[in-house]
């Protein structure tokens, strides 16, 4: 399976998380947003009784300090989500080596890594890899290549020069590290649809 339908399946699951979290977010965040409606609402009220013009600066100060608290309660929201979100990620991709297709989607990191780097004749790779390693080499697919099982990774592996001087690494982590931004972006986007921004 190539790490794209992977991360099309791990983005179809963490979708059915999504809603998990939306349903179970959904009720606190209304109630966050409600409460600082109704607080700023009711300092609106209070603060249109007097025409002085202190009264209506401090109305306003007020009625900003609790825009302000909805905005950051807003982001704490947003936050925990992203957390959420990484770790049910990371734990998918841990259990991702004992999973059917691993070795296939080895092959498919080991030739991403090749294709960047032709003239690497050393595989790193986790001791939890070296049995799929070793299947590689008997399968004729690193033929050249030297196993080094000294890399610590929840699956993948690096390619390095003889001379180690060059190395690219091609690791589920690294791949999941590059998806960073895109998962917080996904758990701002959820929490502002969630606060009818969106």
């Amino acid at each position: 399976m190539a790490l794209e339908d992977i991360l099309v399946a791990i983005r179809g699951e963490a979708e059915t998380e999504i809603g998990r979290i939306r349903t179970e977010a959904g009720g606190e965040v209304t109630a966050i947003l409600d409460g600082g409606c109704a607080e700023a609402k009711a300092v609106e009220e209070a603060a249109a009784v007097s025409l002085d013009d202190d009264a209506a600066q401090h109305r306003a100060r007020i009625v900003n300090r609790a825009h302000l608290v909805v905005e950051r309660r807003g982001r704490a929201a947003a936050e925990d989500v992203y957390v959420e979100l990484r770790e049910e990620v990371a734990f998918r991709l841990a259990r991702r080596r004992d999973e059917p297709g691993y070795q296939d989607l080895f092959l498919r990191l080991f030739e991403e890594c090749r294709a960047v780097l032709p003239d690497a004749r050393i595989v790193r790779v986790d001791p939890a890899d070296q049995d799929v390693a070793g299947r590689m080499v008997a399968d004729g697919a690193f033929d050249g290549f030297s196993i080094d099982p000294s890399l610590a990774s929840i699956g993948g592996l690096e390619l390095v020069t003889e001379d180690g001087r060059r190395c690219v690494r091609n690791t589920l982590e690294a791949r999941f590290e590059r998806a960073d931004r895109p998962l917080r972006s996904l758990a701002a986007t959820m929490v502002s649809a969630l606060r009818g921004e969106a």
